[in-house]
């Protein structure tokens, strides 16, 4: 569709129209890095403010969240009718703001293009006043996908556009039928909504939604959403809930003393590098670490069991590499156990009819149902748990030097063919920092899986278990143990 767009500098009387309270603070369209680069808009305090000194107030009814879009469709028809056509998108919170948010955008659109929708509201204003152009992965291009390569961004970014494709789609055969999302959206014309736009939807409410304390949800708050992030050492301002009013405070950390003139700051969120540029579209300027990455995994394709894990196993198929407030290298993951132990260890499926008659997978440990997430403890219990342990440590450190020697293999086949003038050097610093960091994080990942197999096999229980296996091998009678 064709975007409406308003310069930044005019969100100043946005937020004085809406009621948002600037305590000596301003909206500033461009603040400088410390390398001297433009990182955009931000908030900037005009006089020194205490700890615990409000900077800025944003009224609750501004906070745009999935409550809030159903407050307005109770006053809006042509609203209403789409949430209740989409009703599998608008049940989400995420996906709910989105669909409010094309639908303000559509709103934007010039009178000519179509008929008029809605009411005037401060959300269409604020939409105007959003960047249209956010460099997040989803819209980088092809050239630039190629230095993900070998990193877990890649996968993440691939999952990513397919269930963005997937949301599109199902929207559009939702609202098919709606006369106005026809003549506006589905026309064919040349303004009509595209997959594009809801990719700038989600990259609008993905890189602004902030996750309110007090079980107050997470929302876009308008204002507050322009502080820029600074690391857990160097943010000096955090958001909290006024008791009274509801309405949304950003005031400056209590240990924290904002000088006049200087930027106000808060942190993003804890996650690694992958996150921040999946979410956000930069590294922190002085990131050293990656922090954590997730890493796929699989249950082997020989594995006779095989499609029944995948169907019962309710975990994320994957391994959570991270580095721990002590600087030590962790892992964990629940689907891993899945992928550690089969009949002979004690697992078995079987089909039981409900009371409706239909069939229904159930899972057995040793005879006794299994609660699907209870697996792990119980592993974790058993007298060869030393055993699965090693399994899931092998599994692991398997995948982890998979994911090594594919960034390092894409280093010589991909990166150096990458030319520059087709990447923008917003895009090639982030994601070259990003392997260098993510290489060093696999590095020291495998190196403490390898102390921990170390540890495993020393231990009596392998090593009778071994033994028993090896002796089962030599015996005719025997056959081998697949301890792999």
């Amino acid at each position: 569709m064709k975007q409406v767009a308003l310069p930044l500098e005019d969100l100043h009387v946005w937020a004085h129209f809406n009621d948002v309270q600037l305590f000596q603070a301003s909206i500033e369209p461009h603040i400088m890095r410390e390398d001297g680069n433009d990182k955009g808009g931000g908030l900037v305090a005009k006089s020194e403010h205490g700890p615990g000194e409000p900077l800025v107030a944003v009224p609750s009814e501004l906070v745009l969240s999935k409550e809030r879009v159903e407050q307005y469709a109770k006053a809006d028809q042509d609203l209403k009718e789409l949430i209740e056509a989409a009703a599998a998108l608008s049940q989400n919170p995420r996906t709910a703001v989105l669909l409010f948010l094309i639908y303000q955008m559509t709103i934007n659109i010039p009178s000519s293009q179509g008929r008029a929708l809605g009411f005037n509201n401060p959300f269409a204003g604020y939409v105007k006043l959003l960047p249209h152009e956010i460099l997040l992965p989803t819209f980088y291009t092809a050239e630039e996908r190629k230095l993900l390569i070998g990193t877990s961004l890649a996968e993440a970014l691939d999952q990513k556009l397919i269930s963005l494709e997937r949301e599109f789609d199902n929207l559009k055969a939702a609202t098919a039928k709606i006369p106005w999302c026809q003549e506006i959206w589905w026309s064919e014309c040349a303004d009509c909504l595209t997959l594009e736009d809801w990719k700038l939807a989600d990259a609008m409410y993905r890189s602004r939604a902030l996750e309110l304390p007090r079980n107050a949800g997470v929302g876009m708050v308008p204002v507050i959403d322009m502080a820029n992030h600074a690391s857990d050492r160097r943010y000096n301002a955090r958001f909290e809930v006024d008791e009274g009013s509801g309405s949304i405070l950003l005031v400056v950390r209590d240990d924290r003393i904002v000088q006049q003139g200087e930027e106000i700051t808060i942190m993003y969120g804890c996650g690694g590098a992958c996150e921040m540029i999946f979410s956000y579209g930069f590294l922190e300027e002085h990131a050293s670490s990656a922090r954590e990455m997730f890493l796929s995994l699989s249950i082997p394709a020989d594995d006779p069991l095989r499609m029944a894990k995948i169907r019962l196993a309710q975990e994320a198929p994957g391994v959570r590499i991270y580095v721990d407030d002590s600087d030590q290298v962790r892992w964990e993951s629940s689907f891993v156990w899945w992928a550690c132990v089969n009949e002979e260890d004690g697992l078995d499926f079987r089909v039981e009819q409900t009371i409706d008659g239909d069939a229904e997978l159930k899972a057995l440990w040793k005879d006794k149902a299994l609660v699907t997430d209870t697996l792990q403890s119980i592993l974790l219990q058993d007298r060869l748990r030393d055993i699965f342990v090693l399994r899931a440590v092998v599994t692991v450190q398997e995948r982890i030097e998979a994911q090594g020697s594919q960034l390092a293999e894409s280093e010589d086949h991909y990166i150096s063919t990458v030319r520059s003038d087709q990447v923008r050097e917003s895009v090639y610093g982030p994601i070259g920092k990003l392997r260098g960091l993510e290489m060093k994080l696999l590095t020291r990942a495998y190196e403490t899986l390898e102390r921990e197999k170390a540890g495993l096999l020393e231990s009596k229980v392998v090593g009778d278990y071994l033994a028993q296996g090896q002796a089962d091998t030599e015996s005719p009678a025997g056959t081998p143990d697949d301890f792999s």
